[in-house]
């Protein structure tokens, strides 16, 4: 569920946009996006119960600006690694956005017993401002949302960042 699903979208733009949810309601992503490329979000205040921004498997190059996120989970990666057919996600770009009351800021999902093989790589995160928020920096390569897991074997996802700037 969600507010706004985008699937195998390519070079779109979100800007200006508003979405509100109660900070209790679960399922209520603001933005989610699976196998999209090139994708620009701007401008945008984001309040859920859920992920601000949710990236999925196969999303490449996307640019997310200038937004507000909270409340909710923050900008998340994932979950990632549960299926064999997933596909990379690459070259994000996260810059001048605010994080406020969110129990986390920056995410990061991933199966340990991943079923695929899949690269998280290239991701950029600049000019982070963190306002009473639980968890800045969330990277969960265990992730379970519903315990308990079925633990095969212990296979990580790589995960490759180009950098993290002025996190605040």
């Amino acid at each position: 569920m969600g507010h706004f699903n985008f699937f195998s979208v390519h070079y779109f733009n979100i800007t200006g946009v508003s979405i509100t949810a109660p900070g209790d309601s679960p399922n209520t992503n603001g933005i989610k996006m699976g196998s999209c490329s090139n994708m620009h979000i701007s401008n945008t205040n984001i309040g859920t119960g859920d992920d601000c921004i949710a990236i999925l498997s196969g999303t490449t190059n996307l640019d997310i600006s200038n937004v507000k996120c909270g409340p909710g989970h923050g900008i998340s990666v994932g979950s990632l690694g549960k299926n064999k057919d997933e596909k990379d996600v690459k070259n994000l770009t996260v810059r001048d956005v605010i994080f406020n009351g969110t129990s986390d800021g920056i995410r990061i999902k991933t199966w340990e017993s991943s079923a695929s093989k899949i690269l998280v790589s290239n991701f950029v995160y600049e000019n982070i401002q963190m306002i009473d928020v639980g968890k800045p920096i969330n990277i969960d390569q265990k992730y379970c949302p519903h315990p308990p897991c079925e633990h095969k074997q212990k296979i990580v996802l790589p995960l490759q960042f180009a950098k993290m700037l002025m996190i605040l």
